[in-house]
């Protein structure tokens, strides 16, 4: 077995990488918010939308365990959303006694409207550092977050795609000899 980065001498919340995390993540919701105020949806309507895009129908403890947001707060968040059309409720079709929580068009197109508030905001973040870099971050965070569901023993959901609020597209013929279309 390696020996272990950490003992109790030498942690310090400067170098730990739970705390880190945790700071970083409360402080770019924290940024986001703040940036979202200028829009119709808040950061966290904007986070259950890019979810409910990606998979359409989602019972409301699903779609709380997958944001990690607490029940009775997503469902204030949902009803909000609902009442202005951007989700809706509806029955499932594996058991009629469960809602599901759904998309609307409408709530795809403020999805995707609000899409490039987070673009500005994530290359404002990686602004200081390389493409090298921002790489290597992406792809230890990747490592890390495999390590974690692991050891939670579970198997955590896809991370949204944010291709998932892109309107479905036309399939392009390819021109038959190679020419411009």
């Amino acid at each position: 077995m390696p020996k272990p980065y950490y003992t109790p001498e030498t942690l310090d919340a400067n170098n730990s990488v739970g705390y880190l995390l945790k700071r970083c993540g409360v402080l770019m919701s924290q940024v986001a918010e703040q940036r979202f105020e200028s829009l119709e949806i808040s950061f966290t309507q904007w986070l259950v939308l890019v979810h409910l895009a990606q998979q359409e129908h989602i019972s409301a403890t699903q779609l709380s365990a997958n944001l990690g947001h607490d029940m009775g707060a997503l469902t204030r968040v949902v009803d909000e959303l609902e009442r202005r059309g951007l989700v809706r409720r509806e029955r499932s079709s594996r058991d009629r006694r469960a809602v599901e929580i759904a998309i609307t068009a409408a709530g795809r197109r403020q999805a995707q409207e609000a899409k490039r508030l987070i673009v500005e905001l994530l290359n404002r973040l990686v602004e200081p550092f390389t493409d090298a870099e921002t790489d290597t971050l992406i792809g230890l965070l990747q490592r890390l977050l495999g390590h974690l569901q692991s050891a939670a023993g579970v198997r955590a959901p896809a991370a949204p795609s944010m291709a998932a609020l892109e309107p479905p597209r036309r399939a392009r013929r390819k021109p038959a000899h190679g020419g411009a279309t």
